[in-house]
């Protein structure tokens, strides 16, 4: 498997240059940093006798899964851009593929080389988290923080195979920084107002109303498509799979009697499946065709 050969050399140069441990760095500071934070901000609310809560895993999981979302696409996003497009840019390229390596072995060796660069950064910073959620929370479900960890392992792998399938379709790596900045604003900032936008053209008004279930919570009377669209986003999908398989109650949609399976965690699986295989897939079309 010359795929698995590069991805071997990737994982090894991450290592040597010292960038493996830098980003573990990072997510140890990152992950059990916020597990101990959390603790703070629920002490600070008891204390001023606004919050009885337990501290619980599953709240670690819900207080981090927006940071978790924002980090872990920046992060591989950065350690990809140029995985495909600097090494042609180089000319290294030539060296690589005069080997016994296709450029299928180049694309997705550099996914699953970088991918599990980070998620040894992720795993690392996990157990760090793990330490300081054993040692000061009230209640800890594995089945919870396993599920987070899986899903956040994922997402990196999902981020690291858009950053190397958006490299390898351009020879110039300024080109493949900014291919990575417009994919990041347009599915992680922008796409948050496509729903809205659709509709505004379907039904006139730019947000649907609230309405208020029968224990008097509010939520959004809107119909599936409005929260599919907004689940293609990658860190979308992430949060609603991580929030369907940990039992969380961000999942209640009350305008539903029985929520549609294209609005499930499964969903939301085969969605952030779909991204680690198409956009590289697509990048390694263009790959195959260019004139290195």
């Amino acid at each position: 498997m010359s795929w698995a050969a590069i991805a071997r050399k990737d994982f090894r140069d991450a290592a040597r240059s010292k960038a493996l441990w830098g980003l573990t760095v990072l997510f140890v500071l990152f992950m059990a940093g916020f597990a101990y934070l959390f603790t703070l901000l629920q002490g600070q609310g008891q204390g001023q006798g606004q919050s009885d809560a337990v501290l619980s895993s599953l709240d670690y999981v819900s207080f981090l899964m927006s940071p978790v979302a924002l980090l872990v696409p920046i992060t591989a996003l950065v350690i990809t851009h140029k995985s495909i497009a600097g090494e042609v840019e180089s000319g290294s390229a030539k060296f690589l593929l005069s080997l016994p390596h296709t450029r299928r072995d180049a694309v997705v060796g550099k996914v699953v080389g970088r991918g599990s660069v980070l998620a040894a950064s992720i795993g690392v910073g996990l157990v760090a988290a793990l330490v300081v959620v054993l040692a000061l929370y009230d209640v800890f479900d594995a089945g919870v923080f396993l599920t987070f960890a899986v899903m956040t392992v994922l997402l990196g792998f999902v981020y690291t195979g858009i950053g190397v399938g958006l490299s390898a379709t351009t020879k110039d790596s300024g080109r493949a920084t900014i291919l990575a900045a417009g994919f990041f604003v347009v599915f992680e900032v922008v796409w948050g107002f496509a729903s809205n936008a659709l509709y505004y053209l379907v039904e006139g008004s730019f947000s649907p109303p609230f309405a208020q279930a029968a224990d008097g919570t509010p939520y959004l009377d809107a119909p599936g498509w409005y929260f599919f669209v907004q689940r293609l986003s990658p860190s979308e999908a992430f949060a609603s799979a991580t929030q369907w398989f940990t039992d969380s109650t961000a999942t209640f949609l009350p305008a539903f009697d029985t929520i549609p399976f294209y609005l499930t965690g499964w969903a939301s699986l085969v969605i952030l499946v779909a991204w680690v295989v198409v956009v590289p897939a697509a990048g390694f079309y263009v790959f195959s065709r260019a004139d290195l």
